[in-house]
């Protein structure tokens, strides 16, 4: 829904939406000042790049020395020698840090994740806002937002060091909105939709170093995000009569872009306890063919796992994550009329707690499989806003190694 074109003045929207164009809409005498708070955000992101890569790259000069080394601890065809049984309870790591999932050589793992996020109303920074405090701002106002996600993920490892992966998520996302006193119909109520395919992941993760078989291990993760989510989704509106118009930033399905996500990952193991850490960043590489670039995401996870019994492991887990603002805009929306909408309104941080539970079948017809529950519910948020917070997110995922 668009109650002001992007191409209309200042006067105009004052007209007809009865507000000013948010901070940041460029007028002739700060066009200057704007353009100087533009160039210096490029270096520092670009700053921030290459510090990611300079960490994420550092431990690559060791590979070699690393492989040398690997001579004095167990030899290749030791490893042929454990059972499944003893592989099964040996990764007992959370589902989804996908840099633990190694596999031997010729070995092949299927799986399938579901996801579901549920997100109820509005922050700015760390403080809470309701409905009308957004409204006192923007003609309409999302109220929450649900994403399911399904994720088949497929795994082969060429060498007891190196396993391939490649993973074709499939989104549906759902955006329940209220209009304020801004709009021509305030009180109004409508939702919108999106479904479809997101962006194929495809990469490698590489056991650069292990001590003891698996009582430490350095794992390099190189992947790449394929555009093929959609990036045009549209959806009715406030009002039917305008017909199918582009949904705002949150509710595509992709990012329109290569994205690079480079990752180092930590596994100790001692008993029945197990233990890691991971770096990983999302680094977007160019612009969409609707003149932006998502912001790019740098997150660091902790967890600890405990194996209860053989076929029963809890763990938890928490995460930190940190995303920039979107670069450029789309030109068919418009940050006045709702806050998903704004560009300079989409970067944020958040920690979450994760705690969830592995479930083995070491015997019989499901040998081989594994099934995990995991809930995560965030601690700390300070977004750029007004932002749609995430209340819970839930995922459920089933793997089957052979």
């Amino acid at each position: 829904m668009r109650f002001c074109s992007g191409s209309e003045s200042v006067h105009n929207v004052v007209g007809r939406c009865g507000k000013l164009l948010m901070p940041g809409s460029h007028t002739a005498g700060g066009y200057g000042a704007a353009r100087i708070l533009t160039i210096i955000r490029h270096v520092d992101m670009a700053l921030m790049r290459v510090a990611v890569f300079g960490l994420l790259l550092l431990p690559l000069p060791m590979i070699a020395s690393a492989q040398e080394s690997k001579q004095y601890q167990e030899q290749p065809d030791e490893f042929s020698e454990l059972n499944l049984e003893q592989l099964m309870e040996v990764d007992v790591v959370s589902i989804n840090v996908l840099g633990t999932h190694t596999h031997l050589e010729g070995e092949w793992m299927f799986a399938y994740q579901f996801m579901f996020m549920r997100m109820d109303g509005s922050r700015d920074g760390t403080n809470r806002l309701s409905d009308s405090d957004v409204l006192a701002d923007f003609p309409v106002t999302p109220t929450n937002m649900t994403m399911k996600m399904h994720m088949p993920m497929v795994m082969y490892a060429p060498s007891d060091d190196l396993t391939l992966m490649a993973m074709l998520p499939y989104i549906k996302l759902e955006m329940d909105h209220v209009l304020g006193p801004l709009s021509p119909k305030p009180g109004a109520r409508f939702t919108t939709k999106s479904e479809g395919f997101g962006d194929l992941n495809v990469g490698a993760l590489y056991t650069f170093y292990r001590k003891n078989f698996d009582e430490h291990r350095l794992i390099f993760k190189a992947a790449l995000s394929v555009p093929t989510g959609s990036i045009d989704k549209k959806d009715v509106l406030a009002n039917p009569a305008q017909g199918k118009q582009k949904l705002p930033y949150p509710m595509q399905l992709g990012s329109g872009t290569f994205d690079l996500h480079p990752a180092i990952t930590y596994v100790g193991e001692m008993g029945d306890w197990a233990w890691g850490g991971e770096v990983e960043a999302t680094i977007r590489l160019g612009e969409n063919s609707n003149d932006y670039t998502l912001g790019d995401r740098y997150k660091i996870s902790g967890w600890v796992n405990w194996k209860w019994t053989d076929w029963l492991a809890p763990f938890v887990r928490i995460d930190g994550e940190v995303w920039e603002n979107i670069d450029g805009a789309d030109p068919d929306l418009n940050p006045a009329v709702v806050p998903t909408a704004d560009p300079g309104r989409r970067a944020g941080e958040q920690i979450d707690l994760l705690a969830g539970v592995n479930l083995y079948a070491l015997g019989g017809p499901l040998k081989g499989q594994r099934l995990a529950i995991q809930g995560r519910l965030p601690v700390y948020r300070s977004l750029d806003g007004p932002q749609l917070e995430t209340d819970w997110q839930i995922t459920v995922g089933w793997q089957w190694v052979f």
